[in-house]
């Protein structure tokens, strides 16, 4: 490698920390490990800095996204926990009865944290680790669980404080601003992949990459939500910051829109058979829009006056190379011709909302950092009540999927401690801790997460051997112990078997930096991960199994019902101004059927019908279509919103009409599903009439329907509902 490709991969990895901070995590969770360890060693308490080393370690598994207010919350919530698990597993250690009882409800609770996201994935690990840890570890005295729930304590405020210390002096809005700079990247990968349609033979893994990036916008938005949740009509606008990020990321996620309208087009222009020059300008104005959006989200992220001098350098390069295709001989196929004629609208509109993105950014104005931010009163009420009861709700608001799931967890997790107690296997704890890490929701995901933590426990367990056979080796391990922190938070996203590999050193050089090293040491600590691993599988298969092949028709329904709802929303509602909320509704139902459909391909058993794909492609197109007539009535102005006509109201009821059919098929793919159907009469509240694009929209949709119908309406149908989903 040379030293200018070595330069540009640094690079490269500095720019995607600013964009997903993962070393930092590293390095934040490193220094809370390490620093105990040095403790320990200085004066000689080894075994109380094991401790507190492991909670600090801990607690910093919970990922800092969001707020200045919820990073304190959250590390807070983190402290609570890790002292409650560590007090139950310490005194229910001696006794396996009350161990296994005090291990289904850790187990249970952990899986519903899991289940929430990123908010809560890092407080699970919390729960569980210290638990397990602690219970293998039991006490037997008031003195002793006295002691070691001062050192818990200790390792818990540890990284608070330094994790309160580092998000003191971050800028106020740079975890909303991120979250926002994440949307825009996923933006300009889907241009990308737009940009390369080609309708020929042969070429349709395209097409399919073309969704996959989509769902990468969608889920780059819906990541923005869980932790800034506010809507633009909802958003104070007293805090103009805020107010200005919320208009900046629907602005991003109108861009999005019209880079998928651009996608349809581009299905109609059959760009390999354009001449050379055409093709050469629409790849250029592309590849225009491509580094317009690419420089977007750099700017959103850093907000310095050069990356704005060079964001706007390329809106305004886009802006060029779209007026000269415009001048531009269109191709002689109307059909063809009217659809880059659409392309190069949807360019200028998405140069508009470029436009638009600069003006929120600038009047935003500087981010200040916290500690200038956050008065003393203003940081004691991020305490309130209220925020305790809403994460209570959240966590208790229990569908039969997550219940299934967090019982299942709950069963196996109390399985594997009664083996490791009943059998008193030495350093067993590694058996209920390596199931609560590799079980997943499906069987598909335990199988795949089970096979990568095998493998990088085995690597672990060689890698670890040979360190701890070095002689003085406290020095070698306390510097490797440093690197393994960063590695394995570093590839926890990126590639879990070389996470799991640096898990698994780390784990034991912090767990037997106050022993002697023994081979029978690292042999249970595979068999335990194997076991672990293979329990986790079984439950998956044996206790209450999530089989798509019986939850697919399940997200179907509420794709379809999603779908129901956004038009209705749209033209039986009164008020629009929440289209937004419907549309991500929409859109996140049909990730969910597309995620389900392909667990359900992968799934063993008998052989797999592919007619859920076209159901699910359709009602993405319905999508669609809904979302191309919105932002068609984005671009109105008011004074120019009439009334429909009789022809477009005939049109509007024969469209409602038929999505009434399809949602009354609705219960042959989930027995006793029941809707409220929507009546012609609520047609009354549209108030607003269809242009020519809104109107070819329309069409689209009820041409859809249509196709969905028959599906539905054959005799034999292609698919079957062999169980019944709660």
């Amino acid at each position: 490698m040379t030293y200018l490709e070595s330069y540009k991969r640094l690079n490269k990895i500095f720019r995607n920390e600013s964009f997903e901070p993962l070393l930092s995590w590293g390095i934040r969770m490193a220094l809370a490990g390490t620093v105990p360890v040095i403790w320990g060693i200085v004066t000689n308490h080894l075994s109380d800095a094991v401790w507190i080393a492991l909670t600090a370690e801990g607690v910093s598994w919970l990922e800092l996204k969001g707020s200045f207010s919820w990073r304190f919350r959250s590390l807070l919530a983190a402290a609570v926990l890790a002292v409650l698990a560590a007090i139950t597993g310490s005194v229910t250690g001696s006794n396996l009865v009350l161990g296994c009882m005090a291990m289904f409800v850790i187990g249970f609770i952990a899986t519903l944290l899991k289940s929430i996201g990123d908010r809560a994935s890092g407080l699970a690990i919390v729960l569980y680790l210290l638990f397990i840890i602690c219970n293998a570890y039991p006490v037997d005295t008031f003195a002793a669980v006295k002691h070691r729930t001062l050192l818990i304590a200790i390792g818990a405020l540890w990284p608070l404080v330094a994790g309160l210390a580092v998000s003191g002096t971050m800028p106020v809005q740079e975890p909303f601003r991120r979250q926002i700079a994440l949307i825009w990247r996923s933006v300009s990968a889907l241009t990308e992949a737009v940009s390369k349609i080609d309708t020929r033979a042969g070429f349709s893994e395209m097409l399919a990459e073309v969704y996959n990036r989509e769902r990468a916008v969608r889920t780059a938005i819906n990541n923005s939500y869980e932790f800034h949740g506010e809507m633009t009509h909802q958003a104070n606008q007293n805090d103009n910051r805020k107010y200005q990020l919320t208009l900046l990321r629907k602005t991003a996620a109108l861009v999005a829109v019209n880079v998928i309208a651009m996608g349809d087009e581009m299905e109609h222009l059959s760009i390999h058979e354009q001449d050379k020059t055409l093709q050469l300008k629409i790849e250029t104005m592309f590849g225009a829009l491509k580094s317009a959006t690419s420089r977007m989200t750099i700017f959103v992220m850093v907000m310095k006056p050069e990356d704005r001098m060079l964001t706007i350098s390329q809106i305004n390069r886009l802006r060029k190379l779209t007026t000269i295709i415009k001048e531009y001989q269109l191709p002689e196929d109307k059909r063809e011709a009217a659809a880059l004629a659409r392309i190069i609208q949807l360019i200028e509109r998405t140069i508009r909302l470029l436009d638009n993105a600069i003006l929120r950014i600038e009047q935003m104005g500087n981010d200040t950092p916290v500690f200038k931010s956050y008065s003393l009163i203003k940081t004691s009420f991020v305490l309130k009540p209220k925020y305790l009861i809403r994460n209570i709700r959240v966590l208790f608001n229990i569908n039969t999927f997550t219940f299934r799931y967090a019982l299942r967890s709950a069963i196996a997790a109390t399985a594997a401690l009664f083996v490791s107690k009943w059998f008193d296997i030495d350093h067993g704890f590694w058996l209920p801790f390596s199931l609560m890490i590799v079980i997943q929701p499906y069987f598909g995901a335990t199988f795949k997460k089970a096979v990568q933590r095998i493998a990088g426990t085995l690597l672990g367990v060689i890698g670890g051997s040979a360190l701890l056979y070095l002689p003085e080796r406290w020095y070698v391990q306390d510097s490797i112990l440093f690197v393994t922190f960063i590695l394995m938070v570093y590839y926890v996203r990126k590639n879990y078997t070389i996470s799991a590999f640096f898990i698994t050193l780390n784990l034991l050089l912090l767990l037997n930096i106050e022993s002697d090293y023994r081979d029978g040491i690292m042999a249970t600590r595979v068999i335990c991960t194997v076991g672990g691993s293979l329990l986790a599988i079984a439950s998956g298969w044996l206790v209450l199994p999530t089989w798509d092949e019986k939850w697919l028709p399940r997200h179907m329904v509420n794709a379809v019902a999603a779908n129901y709802a956004y038009f209705t929303g749209t033209f039986c509602s009164p008020e629009t101004s929440d289209w937004t909320k419907l549309k991500r509704q929409a859109e996140s139902d049909n990730s969910n059927a597309f995620d389900s459909f392909n667990r359900y391909l992968q799934e063993p058993g008998k052989a797999k019908t592919e007619a859920w794909y076209g159901l699910i492609n359709t009602n993405v197109r319905i999508s669609r279509n809904l979302n191309n007539i919105h932002v068609e009535q984005e671009e109105k102005e008011i004074a120019d919103t009439l009334p429909p006509t009789d022809e477009q109201m005939g049109r509007l009821w024969e469209c409602l009409e038929l999505f009434n059919t399809v949602m009354g098929y609705m219960h042959h793919l989930r027995p006793g599903y029941r809707y409220t159907a929507v009546t012609a009469d609520k047609l009354a509240n549209c108030n607003f009439a269809l242009n020519e694009v809104q109107q070819l929209s329309l069409e689209k949709i009820i041409l859809d329907l249509k196709t969905m119908l028959v599906d539905f309406e054959k005799k034999e149908q292609p698919i079957r509902v062999k169980a019944k989903v709660g």
